[in-house]
């Protein structure tokens, strides 16, 4: 068969760009006990492997370390009949949510014949920490490959764990990839001084004016109304975060905010549904304008706010 490379749409997001500056990554012997424990049977022969923050254990018997396909910010295995376990990290200009990830990922994988969704994105709890994964298959070459993902973000940190084969071999090493996915250990860094911070000037009314009316409750849930009058039948609610400085922004702390919305249920005319995206990105300016707004903008689409503060 052709040999299936990391470097293919199926494995890599155009978001992955930055590296994980600062991380190691390592590949030999060694395993922590607990996630063998809990994922290996004794006659495995493993080894750990660390990309960034993330820890997994394999079984060198059935996957080899294939150190051509790597880089700064991935690692990737092979098995014998050809199939491919990716790892990749980033630290990202502003925060992540796995359901962003998949949905740019899955814009990438639409230039691909054949590109179809076999599994919908579905979370998955693994050693305490929350993944997404994501089942779908696409042609290469006029080969019908399967790709199964999982996505995990936090704060600025972006983590997938990939296994791609072709169709007819795919069930083959299937539930060897998934032990390795499920020995995943994430140590990632929190940013909680800095969203403490932000906090401090987010939490409270704010009147948008044509926009809506956004409430920051402090304990880190949010409800964007259409209007002041806050009616339930017409908002979108769900967790928020911030930080007080970010250099795709613009800003040092005590210039700006970085708000990050997670919507998690929209309702219009009382009727629920979802947002159109997992999360949005905004930067307020702390210049308050002669009339006592605070600026704030959509880091993705541009749009202008007026905030004010509602004592």
């Amino acid at each position: 068969m052709k040999k299936i490379r990391l470097a293919a749409a199926a494995c890599a997001l155009a978001i992955l760009a930055a590296g994980c500056a600062g991380e190691e990554k390592a590949a030999g012997n060694g395993a922590e006990s607990t996630a063998e424990a809990a994922q290996y049977g004794e006659g495995d022969s493993l080894k750990q492997a660390g990309l960034g923050a993330m820890a997994i254990l394999y079984d060198d018997s059935v996957w080899t370390y294939d150190e051509t396909q790597g880089s700064d910010s991935s690692m990737a295995f092979t098995a014998a009949d050809g199939s491919l376990l990716g790892l990749s990290c980033s630290r990202e200009a502003f925060y992540q949510h796995p359901l962003d990830m998949i949905q740019i990922t899955s814009q990438l994988n639409a230039a691909y014949e054949g590109f179809e969704e076999l599994e919908a994105p579905t979370p998955v709890t693994v050693q305490g920490e929350e993944w997404y994964e994501w089942i779908y298959q696409y042609e290469e070459n006029g080969v019908k490959t399967v790709a199964l993902q999982r996505f995990y973000g936090k704060n600025y940190y972006a983590y997938t764990l990939t296994y791609i084969a072709e169709e007819k071999t795919y069930e083959a090493n299937r539930n060897e990839a998934l032990k390795v996915m499920n020995s995943a250990v994430m140590s990632v860094p929190d940013n909680d001084e800095n969203e403490r911070k932000a906090a401090e000037f987010l939490v409270g009314e704010w009147d948008l004016g044509d926009s809506g009316y956004l409430v920051l409750n402090d304990d880190g849930t949010y409800a964007w109304y259409m209007d002041a009058g806050k009616d339930e039948k017409n908002v979108h609610k769900g967790t928020y975060a911030g930080d007080v400085a970010n250099e795709s922004l613009g800003f040092q702390e005590g210039e700006g905010i970085y708000l990050v919305l997670f919507p998690e249920v929209l309702y219009a005319d009382g009727k629920e549904g979802k947002t159109a995206s997992a999360k949005y990105d905004y930067g307020i300016s702390l210049t308050q304008q002669a009339d006592g707004t605070y600026p704030m903008i959509n880091a993705a689409t541009f749009a202008m706010y007026s905030m004010t503060r509602q004592e």
